[in-house]
């Protein structure tokens, strides 16, 4: 074929080469433009993984690759939780005796443990208490080791006004790794023979762990408030509140000679409740050389001069404060409203030393509880504890109480005899108002007898009942009294009317 002839074959075959490139072409780009949406598809769906990070010396690097799951690497052995169970010899049944001088190292070791633990100053200090006595100091022995201690503080308590020989258990303690065998039980037990043996009355205990000691047979009187409050929000409302009207006051630290006169305006406060210490001058002395405070500020009245028997000034109110603790609070009853003046003092102070917060603590019937709170302090706070109570001897206790069931007849207006029966495990009695003769009212307990009208309560019940920390009908509605009559019930509540209840801080606080 000539070379002219091969030419147009050529060209031809490149214009076919061409148009199926073209064709080649064209599908290829079609084939990508519908490949683009699955590719962003595919990006997408890979950006929702989780994306490795390795952190390197170097720096870190972010890798895109698909994060797939491995499993997780155990470091440490795996064991499982067995319930433990404390060794025989921490079970067996311990032994409770006295303490001995050289326990003490081991006591205060003990001891440490609790959330208000007494230091070592103080724990030798009780040795220069008045009623101190070795022997109410009891420890729990289990193999030669001290498991478990309890305190004995032989007390005289006031019940409204009337001085009533009593005694409180403390600082009871059980080792923790010792606790759920019974220890603690067995330690309250000698704690209360050691009561019966003092001669005590009745036995007093702030805790925290209320139903144990209610499961031993104790009255839960009521709690041991502690409130809580902002010193300048507390100062605010009582600047903001009605100002007492009367003689100026004027206020400062106290000094040592004017101990007696805090001593005066305590016993004059301390006759209406029930549950404060019967403070002599000598324990007095020996709760502040214990040192369990920070300063006590009282006001006076009148010209403040150098004075041992208040001639020219006279101590009308005291604040004691261990901290941002107000501990007691107590103003002449002659000067109402002076309460408020001091604590606003105590505010005042607070505020210049820069401290937060302050905390109230009195009995619950208090009403600078709301002047705290700015509002009602009705509910249990943080922090408070519970009073229990139990009575070792009911007769001794109600005849003391007989010149308080005499008065209040009188004051009812009652001029026949009365009787009222009370019928509990601990006791079997009556309280026998008899009919005025001469113009004056008696009474007397008669053990044996229950008469017709009478009460059937629990031996707690009771407690509560003499202590004046119960309600009558409000029991009888719960089901813990059963009243014989409707007079009974009756008597009951103008013989036994409920009373504040107060157990000074200061007294227990660990120095």
């Amino acid at each position: 074929m000539r070379r002219s002839d091969r030419a147009p074959q050529r060209s031809a075959g490149r214009a076919a080469s061409r148009a199926t490139a073209g064709h080649s072409v064209g599908h290829s780009a079609g084939q990508l433009v519908r490949a683009v949406p699955a590719a962003k598809k595919a990006k997408k769906t890979r950006s929702k993984a989780v994306a490795t990070v390795d952190i390197r010396p170097a720096g870190t690097v972010v890798s895109r690759r698909v994060a797939t799951k491995r499993p997780a690497i155990l470091h440490l052995p795996e064991h499982p939780i067995l319930p433990t169970k404390p060794p025989s010899w921490m079970l067996e049944e311990c032994h409770v005796s006295p303490a001995r001088a050289g326990d003490q190292s081991e006591i205060l070791q003990l001891l440490s443990g609790l959330p208000t633990a007494p230091s070592k100053a103080e724990f030798h200090a009780a040795v220069d208490h008045p009623d101190h006595d070795a022997a109410n100091r009891l420890v729990a022995r289990l193999a030669g080791r001290i498991v478990g201690h309890v305190e004995v503080m032989p007390r005289t308590v006031l019940l409204d006004g009337v001085p009533v020989a009593a005694a409180a258990i403390d600082r009871v303690a059980v080792l923790p790794e010792c606790r759920g065998a019974g220890h603690g039980q067995r330690l309250v037990r000698a704690a209360e023979d050691r009561m019966r043996q003092l001669s005590a009355w009745v036995g007093f205990s702030r805790t925290k762990i209320a139903p144990s000691f209610h499961e031993l047979g104790w009255a839960v009187l009521g709690r041991d408030c502690a409130t809580p409050g902002r010193p300048t929000e507390i100062l605010a409302r009582l600047l903001e509140g009605p100002q007492r009207a009367g003689d100026t006051v004027t206020m400062r630290q106290w000094r040592h000679v004017e101990l007696p006169a805090i001593l005066r305006i305590y016993k004059q406060n301390a006759a209406q409740f029930v549950g404060p210490i019967d403070r002599s001058e000598a324990y007095s002395r020996w709760l502040i050389s214990r040192a369990a405070f920070d300063s006590i500020i009282v006001a006076l009245v009148g010209q403040d001069r150098y004075d041992l028997h208040e001639t020219t000034a006279r101590i009308v109110g005291y604040a004691i404060q261990s901290g941002n603790r107000v501990l007691e609070l107590m103003a002449d009853p002659e000067f109402p409203g002076l309460e408020r003046e001091i604590l606003a003092r105590v505010c005042a102070e607070a505020v210049e030393n820069d401290r937060q917060e302050i905390l109230y603590e009195a009995g619950a019937a208090d009403p600078l509880h709301a002047a705290v709170t700015g509002g009602d302090a009705g509910g249990v706070q943080a922090g408070d504890r519970m009073i229990v109570a139990k009575l070792f001897r009911p007769l001794e206790l109600l005849e003391s109480l007989v010149p308080s069931f005499a008065t209040r007849v009188a004051d009812a207006g009652i001029r026949e005899t009365v009787e009222l029966g009370l019928e509990a495990p601990n006791f079997r009695g009556s309280v026998i108002v008899a009919e005025p003769r001469g113009g004056e009212v008696k009474a007397t307990v008669q053990a044996g007898r229950v008469g017709r009208s009478y009460l059937r309560l629990s031996a707690d019940e009771l407690a509560r009942l003499v202590l004046g920390q119960c309600d009558p009908h409000e029991a009888v509605a719960a089901g813990r009294m059963e009243p014989s009559t409707q007079v009974a019930l009756k008597l009951a509540a103008q013989l036994f009317p409920r009373r504040p209840l107060w157990c000074p801080m200061w007294d227990d606080l660990p120095a």
